[in-house]
């Protein structure tokens, strides 16, 4: 069974390319850093037209819980998440086992 770690995102209104270019090449990081951990991971721009849709997503699997704790305090996803702060005006957290 694996563990499942999803997020989807809603940035401001001020936010441009660069910015989200910055968080994408964090992000690209960070999968790169715990690797280990990871059994899969994808994240990119929404591509849907959708009203209800998020802006950006996230999706990571981990082989256990206990990777995702390791992941959590890791400071390549602490920095991904300090880049979130500042241009995300919502964002919304899945996780579970399956």
């Amino acid at each position: 069974m694996t563990f499942h770690h999803l997020v989807a995102i809603t940035w401001t209104q001020s936010i441009d390319e660069s910015n989200i270019s910055a968080f994408s090449e964090a992000l690209d990081q960070l999968s790169v850093e715990c690797a280990e951990l990871l059994h899969a991971y994808a994240h990119g721009r929404d591509v849907s037209s959708r009203d209800v849709s998020s802006d950006y997503g996230i999706s990571a699997t981990f082989h256990d819980p206990t990777g995702y704790a390791e992941y959590d305090v890791h400071p390549a996803h602490i920095r991904a998440k300090e880049l979130l702060s500042e241009f995300a005006a919502k964002y919304t957290v899945v996780q579970f086992e399956a």
